[in-house]
């Protein structure tokens, strides 16, 4: 068994270090990045929210959008008046928070329920691992989602002695709450996850007290609330949240109507996610009926718990990768009770030999890539952005120089993780690999994502044309929308026809914006309208195949020629 290196509650540097840690890799440069796909929504309905006023109808360009509830939106909004105004700061900061909040849950339970220890180790897989820090760094619902979930379930077990209306009330009040940042999966899994020790004992047996039902409807309600609220406040408000609460919950759980994945995708999707851990994570499983016969009553029930979510998200016919995202707390800390447990030290020896070798080939991979890029980079035409060499030479040789003088620091390691042996380095290690890589390598990969500067170009070039008079051809690009930061919506035209007539009046000027793939088949007269090469376009960069995604843009009408040739001459400047 791993010896555990401080007592418990007798290491306090060992969590300062810890959420300085955290902090720094989940907040550092967080809003340095443009939007990504997911992260439009968020952005353009915050600030649609501010023109309007109205924060209880969600729109997209003026059209109702009430696929996700309210409770991040507005969270986003309060965080814009921190980073002057809806940024990429404000959309990402109550993720990043969520986060947090979703670390101190699990090292709270961890501590409960087991040991100091095992909560330190399980705090450490966490964070470390790519797909909670990922989404924890991303300007979506799912990280609120997955903190409500892992509040909820820290707050049954801080207060599983104590029934009375008090504890069931906030408990559902957590979950509803979360079920306003994504949908009711804050609600089913956190229940999923205390049925096993419901189940045990008697304590079923609470859930028809008068208190407890009370509780359920009192939660209930503050959930109904804002829905019901937004249904009888505007008439003309073209959507239900409630039936969209339906729909996108539990007519897509039987009857989905996208995202149609395989049955078994999260038997890889969620290796994938506990990254770079999931070596110790095959080893936990392979040891579930040894955790099972020889644990305490906590390690059996979240044993289960893990089983009944990663079931529940497998019979849904709607499935995304990221979905089974709740679970990895879950997986945290049973690897880490296993870990600390007693007994199969030759499989965890095993384990632990490849955890080892697997973060330190990570880290010579990376570090040799600065001397691939030359060679690879000219057959390929990839030029490195500015820093990226540096980036992945430090990240790697910090993480190797971990390794080359484990010896000289091995105490000082446990000190600060915690934890002892090979586990304080491997958690080191990969801190060190995956900050690494949200921190400074990423960040340099931005100069090849290209979608913000072309929203921003659009923005300049449009500056005097009316919203009206601006027309996205095919189908509207949201994150191109938010960085024009027009006041009224703009136009959105579905086919040839809608676009010929759009172009027709030329008494002012007028700007379409597409992608490339949708002009293949435009009629003569509509190629000759635009023009045969575009006033604006988004970069193609040599090495990248052509896939008809890149924007393109035309300024046309009134003075076009002028502004198209001022256009030309502000592209060759930057």
């Amino acid at each position: 068994m791993e010896q555990t290196a401080i007592s418990d509650g007798k290491n306090r540097s060992a969590d300062i270090f810890f959420w300085s840690v955290a902090i720094l890799i989940i907040f550092w440069a967080l809003g340095y990045r443009g939007l990504w796909t997911a992260e439009e929504r968020w952005a353009q309905i915050t600030r649609e929210m501010f023109l309007s006023g109205d924060f209880f109808h969600p729109t997209i360009n003026g059209d109702p959008y009430f696929d996700k509830p309210l409770l991040t939106y507005w969270l986003v909004a309060l965080t814009s008046f921190f980073t002057g105004g809806v940024n990429e700061w404000a959309i990402r900061v109550p993720s990043a928070i969520s986060g947090i909040a979703a670390l101190w849950a699990t090292l709270v339970l961890g501590g409960r329920l087991w040991s100091k220890d095992i909560a330190r180790t399980a705090g450490w897989l966490l964070l470390t691992s790519y797909g909670f820090l990922f989404w924890s760094r991303a300007g979506t619902a799912d990280m609120e989602n997955l903190a409500a979930i892992m509040l909820a379930v820290a707050w049954y077990w801080s207060r599983r002695e104590k029934p009375g209306f008090a504890t069931y009330f906030v408990f559902y009040l957590i979950c509803f709450t979360g079920a306003h940042t994504k949908g009711l999966t804050s609600v089913v899994v956190p229940i999923l996850a205390v049925t096993p020790d419901i189940l045990r004992n008697g304590r079923w047996r609470v859930l028809y007290s008068p208190s407890h039902i009370f509780a359920a409807a009192a939660g209930c309600a503050v959930y109904l609330a804002p829905f019901l609220y937004a249904s009888v406040t505007r008439g003309d408000y073209q959507q239900s949240g409630l039936y969209l609460v339906f729909q996108e919950n539990i007519l897509r759980y039987f009857e989905p109507f996208d995202h149609k994945q395989p049955f078994y995708i999260y038997f890889y999707n969620l290796p994938a996610l506990f990254v770079p851990w999931t070596p110790l994570l095959f080893a936990t499983l392979w040891a579930g009926p040894h955790i099972w016969k020889t644990q305490n009553h906590a390690s059996r029930c979240f044993l289960e718990t893990a089983v009944l979510i990663f079931v529940f998200f497998t019979c849904s016919g709607s499935r995304r990768s990221y979905y089974i995202l709740p679970i990895l707390p879950f997986c945290a800390l049973l690897v880490s009770v296993f870990l600390h447990s007693e007994g199969k030290e030759r499989l965890k020896k095993a384990w632990m030999t490849i955890q080892s070798v697997l973060l330190t080939t990570a880290a010579v991979a990376i570090a040799a890539a600065t001397a691939i890029f030359p060679v690879a980079g000219g057959k390929f035409d990839f030029v490195p952005p500015p820093g990226l060499v540096p980036c992945l030479a430090a990240t790697g040789l910090a993480a190797l120089a971990l390794w080359a003088f484990k010896n000289k620091i091995d105490g000082i390691s446990s000190k600060l993780t915690g934890t002892s042996g090979k586990t304080a380095f491997s958690t080191l290690s990969a801190a060190v690999l995956i900050g690494g890589f949200f921190c400074v390598i990423q960040p340099t990969l931005e100069a090849y994502r290209t979608e913000r500067s072309f929203g921003r170009q659009a923005k300049e070039a449009a500056a005097q044309i009316e919203p009206e008079n601006i027309a996205f051809y095919c189908k509207l690009n949201v994150n191109t929308l938010f960085y024009m930061g027009k006041t009224r919506p703009v136009k959105e035209l579905l086919d040839q026809e809608s676009l010929q007539a759009f172009l027709e009046p030329n008494d002012s000027a007028k700007m379409v914006i597409t992608k490339q793939k949708c002009l293949e088949n435009l009629s003569p007269w509509l190629s000759e309208k635009l023009g045969r090469k575009p006033d604006l376009e988004e970069p193609r960069f040599p090495w990248k195949k052509e896939d008809g995604n890149r924007l393109v843009a035309w300024k046309i009408g009134t003075n076009a020629g002028k502004d198209r040739a001022g256009l030309q001459k502000s592209k060759s400047h930057q």
